[in-house]
């Protein structure tokens, strides 16, 4: 197989890596039109073929790993495509939003390629490429039998399309960037009151519980219990603000909860589920604006 990886970056490099690494290493040449040193580097180490623009050498490739900066996918296309033959795969594993790479899904078929767009959910810094994925769009097998070749944990999204592997990986930081701004509000607190140890020992019942199952109680559970978390986490603002430390992000966590309670005063959903607590939201929210 001919693999054709754009953007020889962090990211780029980290495949090219790995996949050099196979035992039945792939056909490999690269793509960048201003490389970084450490890039020219990394090919005349290998003996790989590093190209500063697209051409005639694109006709064999049967794969195309972009791992590009998200705002320029479309030029990226724009040189790619008239070369790539009928039937090559473009996976998307830049930062583009979720309407560009819908854009560049349609683009691509009619071109007689196929497009899969591809999020990255952790630290290529740290995992390397065994970084966890998501993967939307057209199952095609070779590619994810690479993913998993190169060791990247592969989460298919069931009846996806381009652009909403992003989409996902964008309302997946809503949370997980979320929780680490709290966390960094919260922790250096905790040591100041020398409860620091505690704190992680009491977070336990957490890895118990599971994150998911713990953010679907706590969903479910919401509205109706709105007014009493209000009054807990006005506490726990004032506890941060008696030694001075910050409280924006728990001061906005009270006010979400007073939102709620005013809310729920008037009505709450009618089932105990995550589901229904979820249209509720979304219903009182609507007749809020």
């Amino acid at each position: 197989m001919k693999i054709v990886i754009v953007g020889c970056g962090e990211v780029g490099l980290a495949y090219a890596e790995k996949a050099l690494q196979l035992s039945s290493a792939p056909h490999l040449e690269l793509l960048d039109p201003a490389p970084a040193s450490a890039a020219v580097a990394f090919a005349d180490g290998r003996g790989l073929s590093l190209h500063r623009e697209t051409g005639q050498w694109l006709s064999g490739a049967e794969l195309v790993l972009l791992a590009t900066p998200g705002g320029v996918l479309q030029p990226v296309l724009d040189s790619l495509l008239p070369h790539l033959p009928a039937g090559a795969v473009i996976a998307d594993l830049s930062t583009a939003s979720a309407d560009a790479k819908r854009e560049a899904a349609s683009r691509c078929a009619q071109n007689s390629a196929r497009y899969v767009d591809i999020a990255i959910t952790g630290s290529v810094a740290v995992s390397k490429a065994a970084t966890p994925l998501l993967y939307a769009g057209e199952t095609i097998p070779e590619l994810l039998d690479l993913f998993r070749e190169l060791g990247a944990p592969v989460t298919v999204l069931d009846d996806s399309r381009p652009g909403d592997a992003m989409r996902v990986k964008l309302l997946r930081s809503v949370l997980m960037k979320g929780l680490e701004a709290l966390a960094v509000e919260c922790l250096p607190a905790a040591r100041a009151y020398g409860v620091l140890d505690q704190l992680w020992a009491a977070l336990k019942d957490v890895d118990r519980t599971g994150f998911t199952n713990l953010l679907q109680a706590m969903t479910r559970t919401h509205p109706r219990h709105a007014a009493r978390r209000e009054h807990e986490v006005a506490q726990a603002a004032e506890q941060l603000e008696q030694i001075g430390c910050p409280s924006a992000m728990t001061r906005a966590t009270e006010q979400r909860f007073a939102v709620t309670r005013a809310a729920a005063d008037s009505s709450v959903p009618a089932d105990d589920t995550a589901d229904a607590a979820i249209d509720w939201i979304t219903a009182t929210r609507s007749n809020a604006l």
